[in-house]
């Protein structure tokens, strides 16, 4: 995809979510690097398939069913309120499928039915924690882990019963994840973020898929596994 088409498709999407969230919602938080570097990451890796946890009221959801119309698109939450919306407002889209089930159950169930499934985990806001079972359920993909720490003062991380979404809850997958790649925020983006109430911190994350891309591209820096 191109860069002015990601650019046009990532600023028309409504920000439905805008009084629910403290991003103020946007596609991927109104975050563009977010959005360029999940381009960058299906493009390069060929992905097949883009699964979603936690839509929410579906601004990221819109997004990717837009500019990716040759993909499938699944999105889950735990919420009827958010899928019923999530599915009225995705009805021109015949590409995404909305389900309302906890997360890890969706993953484990499409588990083996994508040969190069992207991965974009954002189902950590509720009192349950699904990322730890995310992250288990997953055996093959490129894996995106929204609001994590990337030790930066300026981008932001959830926090559950005194645990940071950072590197520690990566320690038990360190034989299958022995490195990870954060954004980066130095990096020489090419179009400037608007976004200016809250940025979030991503962890990438390859699953059985190999070469190792990230390692050439500036958006993404290498970090070693804590338990490594």
């Amino acid at each position: 995809m191109s860069l002015e088409t990601v650019y046009q498709h990532f600023y028309r999407v409504p920000r439905h979510s805008a009084e629910l969230l403290s991003d103020r919602g946007g596609p991927f938080g109104f975050d563009i690097h977010a959005a360029l570097a999940i381009d960058w990451l299906i493009e390069r890796y060929r992905c097949d398939a883009i699964i979603e946890t936690g839509c929410n009221r579906g601004d990221t959801t819109q997004f990717l069913a837009e500019c990716y119309p040759h993909l499938p698109v699944l999105t889950c939450d735990i919420l009827p309120e958010y899928t019923d919306y999530v599915r009225r407002r995705l009805g021109p889209f015949p590409n995404a499928v909305v389900e309302q089930c906890d997360s890890p159950l969706l993953l484990e169930r499409i588990r083996g039915m994508f040969e190069r499934p992207l991965f974009y985990l954002d189902a950590h806001w509720y009192e349950q924690w699904p990322l730890t079972r995310e992250l288990a359920a997953i055996d093959r993909g490129v894996i995106v882990v929204d609001d994590f720490d990337i030790g930066h003062p300026r981008y932001g991380f959830d926090s559950y019963d005194g645990v940071a979404c950072g590197p520690k809850i990566l320690e038990p997958f360190a034989d299958r994840f022995p490195f990870y790649y954060v954004n980066n925020p130095g990096a020489p983006w090419p179009l400037p973020c608007l976004q200016v109430d809250r940025l979030a911190g991503r962890a990438y994350l390859l699953a059985g898929l190999e070469p190792d891309y990230m390692r050439f591209n500036r958006w993404f820096a290498r970090r070693q596994n804590p338990a490594g």
